[in-house]
C-alpha cells in the first residue's frame, strides 16, 4: 500500500518555496531600502539639476550676537527675494554660513554699497546667506590670536542663533577658503545640531600651520600680519585693497551706514590715533555728516581689537605668535595651546559631529596636502569628498591654466562651475535633494595636462611606487648606481617665488606701529607659499638651473602619469652642524625649459620618522591617513647639530601632492637647495639676521650621498596608463 502523501511536500518544493521567500525578502527590502535613490541627477563640473536661479534680489540686515563672554559678534544676514519660479515662495530657507576674519561684508566708502559677490550665487538658489566677523575682527569686538577655542564656541553659539531665526529652515552649510575653511572645522568641531554640510576650500593645517616641513613662512605670514593689522584697524590695506568693514549700527538712524565710520581727522589714513580711548565724551570720534553718536559701536570695537580697555592684550601679533612656537608641542602665552591643538586636534570632535564635508584642494594651493590628508582619514566617518583643482590658494592665470589644458573660465575660483560644485553639495545635505553627488566615486582630480577624473579611493588602489636614484653626472637614474656623492655649495638667494613681484613696503609700515624691525626685503614673487594673488604664468624654473644641485631622466620615450604623494629620501651631511633643505620635482622639455611639478621643505635636523597619528594631540586610536613621511616635530624630535662631527643624516619626506603627465620626450629632473629666500627664513644658525647678505652668514657646503644600497633617490607615484 502506498501512503498517502496529501498534505505533505517534497523536500525540493520546500527549498523552492524557501527561495522564493527569501528572494521576495530582498525585493521588499530593496525597493524599501531608497538608499542609492537618485531623483535629480547631477554630474560633476555641470550646472545641469542644481538648484536653479530663482530669486532675484535680496534683502540685507546687520546684526550683533552675543557669545557666551558677552562679547558682541557682528552678523549679517541675506535673505533671498524676488521670487521667480513656480508655486509658493519659501519664507524659511536653508543657510550658506561664511564665518571671517576678513571682513563679513565690506562698504564701498564713495557710494556705501554693500556687496554680496559671489555668495549671491547661493542666494539666487533658494539659500539664506549669513556672515559674521570673527571676534577681534571686522566690526566684532573682542581680540584674538590665530585659531583660539573661543573661535570655536563662538561658531556654535551663531550656528545655533541662525537655526532659532524664523527665516532658518533649521539646515546650515558654511562655505569659504583659507582661514574660512580652518573656521568651518571649528563651527563642526563645536557640533551644533543644524550645522549639516561644509565645504572647505584650499585649507587644512599641514601639520605646523605655517611653518611646512619645520621651516617658517616668512614672507607670506609678514604680509599676512600686515594686512591683518591694516583691516582689524578698519583700515585698507594698500597692496590689496579691502575696502572697510560694514558698521552693524545706524547709530544718528538716517539709513545710511558709510557715516558710522568714524573720520580720519589727521588725514594720515587711521582713524584709530586720532580720538582718546576709552571714549572721552569732551572730545569724541567725529563723523562725516557731523552728527554726535552715543554708542560709537564702530569706534569701540574696532579699538579692543588694538589694546581692550580693562588691560586685555589687544589682538596677538600672528608672527610673533607663530614664530614663538618652534615646535610641534610648543604652548603659545596667549592661551598654552600647541600648534597641533587647534588644528587636528578638532578632528576627533569633527568624527563625532557627523558633518558631510566637500574638500576643495589645489594642486598648487599651501595646504594641498592636508587637504587629502582630511580627506583620507575621515571618509570612513564622515560623509566626504574632494576635488582638486589646477589652481593656487587664489585661483590661476589665464596662461598657467591653458598651459596645463584647463579651461580658465570654468576651472577657476568662483566661476559658476566652481560655486555650483558647493550647491550640489548643499541641495543634497541641506535641501535632501538625491541628486547622486553622495553615491559618486568620492575623488574628482584634474590630471594636468590631460583634464578631468574621478577616483574611488586617495591615493589610487592602482599606484606603482615608481623609484628614480640620485646618481653620477647629475643623472636620475632607474639604477642606484655605484657609491658616489655630489658637493653644493648652499646659494642663500635662491629664491623659488616667480612674478610679478609683491609690493613688501606695507609689512614695515605695520611693524613700525608695534615697534618691530621692517621687512628684510622689498618686495617678494609668487609661489605656493605666497598665498595673495597668482604668478602671471606657470612656475618656471629654467633660470634657476645655477642656483641649485640637479639630477635630471634620460628623456622618457613614453609618457608617465604621477598622481599621488611623491616621496624624496636623501643622505646627506655638510660643513654645518645644521640646514634645510628644499626639494623641487619638475617637468623638463625637449628644449630644455623647467617646469615645477611639486616641491616641499626640510629642517634636516627632523630627522627621524614617527608615527604620523601623532598629528592628533593624544590621539586615541584615529588612523590619519595616508600613511606619509611624519617627524613629529616636537622638541624631542628635533636632532640639535645634526650634521656635527661629519654626521650624515637621511631626509625622507613626501613633496606635496600632484597630478602631472609627462609627456614623451620631457625629463624628469629632481633639483635640491639650500634656501628659498624670503619665501622661507633663512635657518637661525646660519643666518641669525636672517638676510643672504650679512656677513656673519655661515654658507656651508652640503654633500648628496648617492648610489648603493644607501643611496638618494626620489620615489614616484606613477598610474599605470
Amino acid at each position: 500500500m502506498i501512503p498517502s502523501r496529501r498534505g505533505s511536500r517534497s523536500p525540493l518544493f520546500c527549498v523552492l518555496s524557501r527561495v522564493a521567500a527569501i528572494t521576495l525578502s530582498l525585493l521588499l527590502i530593496a525597493a524599501c531600502d531608497d538608499t542609492n535613490r537618485i531623483d535629480v541627477p547631477t554630474t560633476p563640473l555641470s550646472l545641469e539639476g542644481v538648484s536653479p536661479a530663482e530669486w532675484s534680489s535680496h534683502q540685507r540686515t546687520s546684526h550683533f550676537v552675543t557669545a557666551s563672554d558677552g562679547v558682541r559678534l557682528a552678523v549679517d544676514v541675506a535673505l533671498p527675494t524676488g521670487y521667480t519660479g513656480e508655486g509658493e515662495a519659501a519664507t524659511s530657507f536653508p543657510v550658506v554660513f561664511r564665518y571671517t576674519p576678513y571682513h563679513r561684508t565690506s562698504i564701498d566708502p564713495a557710494t556705501g554699497d554693500v556687496s554680496l559677490a559671489p555668495f549671491d550665487f547661493f542666494i539666487a538658489r533658494g539659500y539664506a546667506y549669513v556672515a559674521a566677523d570673527m571676534r577681534g575682527s571686522g566690526a566684532s569686538f573682542g581680540w584674538n590670536d590665530v585659531m583660539t577655542p573661543m573661535m570655536v564656541e563662538d561658531a556654535g553659539v551663531i550656528v545655533d542663533w541662525i537655526a532659532a531665526q524664523p527665516w532658518s529652515d533649521g539646515n546650515v552649510g558654511m562655505f569659504g577658503g583659507s582661514y574660512e575653511g580652518w573656521s568651518q572645522f571649528a563651527a563642526a568641531a563645536a557640533r551644533p545640531e543644524a550645522l549639516k554640510a561644509i565645504v572647505p576650500v584650499h585649507t587644512g593645517w599641514d601639520g605646523m600651520l605655517v611653518q611646512p616641513g619645520g621651516i617658517f613662512s616668512y614672507a607670506f605670514t609678514e604680509m599676512w600680519t600686515a594686512m591683518t593689522d591694516f583691516i582689524n584697524h578698519n583700515n585698507v590695506f594698500p597692496t590689496f585693497p579691502i575696502p572697510p568693514v560694514t558698521p552693524v549700527l545706524d547709530e544718528d538712524g538716517d539709513g545710511a551706514l558709510v557715516d558710522e565710520i568714524p573720520l580720519d581727522a589727521d588725514g594720515d589714513t587711521w582713524f584709530t590715533d586720532d580720538y582718546p580711548w576709552p571714549v572721552d565724551p569732551a572730545n569724541p570720534p567725529r563723523y562725516p555728516d557731523g552728527m554726535e553718536r552715543t554708542e560709537h559701536a564702530y569706534f569701540n570695537a574696532t579699538m579692543e581689537h588694538i589694546a581692550h580697555a580693562d588691560g586685555a592684550p589687544g589682538n596677538y601679533d600672528a608672527v610673533t605668535s607663530i614664530r614663538s612656537q618652534r615646535f610641534f608641542d610648543t604652548p603659545r602665552e596667549a592661551d598654552g595651546l600647541t600648534p597641533g591643538d587647534m588644528t587636528w586636534g578638532l578632528v576627533p570632535d569633527i568624527i563625532e559631529s557627523g558633518v558631510a564635508i566637500y574638500n576643495f584642494a589645489g594642486w598648487w594651493d599651501a595646504f594641498a596636502r592636508s587637504s587629502f590628508e582630511v580627506f583620507a582619514t575621515l571618509e570612513g566617518t564622515n560623509p566626504s569628498r574632494i576635488i582638486a583643482w589646477p589652481m593656487y590658494h587664489q585661483g590661476i592665470s589665464l596662461a598657467a591654466s591653458t598651459g596645463i589644458g584647463a579651461d580658465p573660465t570654468r576651472d577657476n575660483v568662483y566661476t559658476p562651475t566652481y560655486l555650483g560644485e558647493a550647491v550640489r553639495w548643499y541641495d543634497r545635505w541641506l535641501k535632501g535633494v538625491r541628486n547622486g553627488i553622495d553615491l559618486e566615486p568620492p575623488v574628482h582630480i584634474f590630471v594636468q595636462n590631460e583634464g578631468w577624473r574621478s577616483e574611488e579611493t586617495w591615493p589610487l588602489e592602482r599606484e606603482v611606487r615608481l623609484r628614480f636614484h640620485l646618481a653620477a653626472d647629475g643623472l636620475l637614474d632607474r639604477e642606484a648606481g655605484r657609491p658616489g656623492s655630489d658637493e653644493y655649495t648652499a646659494e642663500f638667494t635662491h629664491d623659488a617665488s616667480f612674478g610679478p613681484p609683491l609690493d613688501a613696503s606695507q609689512i614695515s609700515v605695520a611693524n613700525a606701529m608695534k615697534g618691530k624691525a621692517a621687512f628684510n626685503a622689498p618686495s617678494f614673487g609668487h609661489s605656493r607659499q605666497q598665498m595673495f594673488g597668482v604668478p602671471g604664468d606657470l612656475p618656471y624654473r629654467t633660470d634657476k638651473a645655477g642656483q641649485v644641485l640637479t639630477y635630471t631622466s634620460v628623456p622618457l620615450t613614453a609618457e608617465i602619469e604621477v598622481t599621488g604623494h611623491p616621496v624624496v629620501s636623501v643622505q646627506i651631511s655638510s660643513t654645518a652642524d645644521y640646514g634645510d633643505l628644499y626639494l623641487y620635482l619638475e617637468d623638463v622639455d625637449p628644449e630644455g625649459n623647467a617646469v615645477l611639478v611639486t616641491e616641499y621643505q626640510h629642517r634636516a635636523g627632523f630627522d627621524r620618522l614617527v608615527d604620523n597619528d601623532l598629528l592628533i594631540p593624544g590621539n586615541t586610536g584615529i588612523d590619519v591617513k595616508p600613511e606619509l613621511p611624519w617627524h613629529g616635530f616636537r622638541e624631542a624630535d628635533y636632532t640639535e647639530g645634526v650634521f656635527a662631527d661629519g654626521a650624515v643624516a637621511r631626509v625622507t619626506t613626501s613633496l606635496y601632492p600632484t597630478s602631472w603627465l609627462f609627456r614623451e620626450g620631457h625629463s624628469i629632473r629632481l633639483s635640491i637647495a639650500a634656501a628659498d629666500w624670503p619665501v622661507f627664513d633663512l635657518h637661525p644658525r646660519l643666518s641669525p639676521r636672517n638676510r643672504p647678505d650679512a656677513e656673519d652668514n655661515i654658507v656651508p657646503t652640503i654633500t648628496i650621498h648617492r648610489g648603493g644600497e644607501e643611496g638618494s633617490y626620489v620615489e614616484l607615484p606613477v598610474i599605470p596608463r
